[in-house]
């Protein structure tokens, strides 16, 4: 009967360990797959957070150089307040009732191990557009 006792313990050990082993090879690519998620939505809002506040300063500048200088200076902002490296491009014609567009792109790790390094990087964008007021006027604009 101890014999018996004996085999029933080890079972119960046995299906602890493989329930053990189970969950942690569910679990621990499941805990990556999450940390790779959560960066790449990080930097998806960042690019447009960042984009965004780009094209805001932009429209707001007296002069088209000011535009581009208060777009960079905004991105530079955005670098610093996310740790995200961002891309600027900004087009569109700086006068009165055009609209300027901005986009910024950002490349993001995925995921880094250790002695594995990275597994590789993902691009995301971010795009926004705002119009110049046409009422405002602009410095050597010499339209009504």
């Amino acid at each position: 009967m101890s014999l018996l006792r004996k085999l029933r313990r080890e079972e119960g050990e046995l299906g602890l360990v493989s329930a053990l082993l189970l969950l942690a090879g569910v679990l621990l690519p499941i805990m990556f797959i999450v940390v790779a998620f959560a960066r790449i939505e990080q930097g998806r809002l960042a690019a447009a957070q960042a984009a965004r506040d780009a094209v805001r300063a932009a429209v707001e500048a007296p002069t088209a150089t000011g535009a581009q200088q208060a777009a960079d200076d905004a991105i530079a902002r955005a670098e610093m307040q996310s740790g995200v490296p961002l891309q600027l491009r900004l087009e569109g014609t700086f006068a009165r009732g055009a609209a300027l567009h901005a986009e910024t792109s950002a490349q993001i790790d995925l995921a880094s191990l250790p002695f594995i390094g990275q597994l590789g990087t993902i691009t995301v964008h971010g795009s926004a557009a705002a119009p110049v007021d046409a009422y405002r006027s602009l410095v050597g604009d010499s339209s009504p």
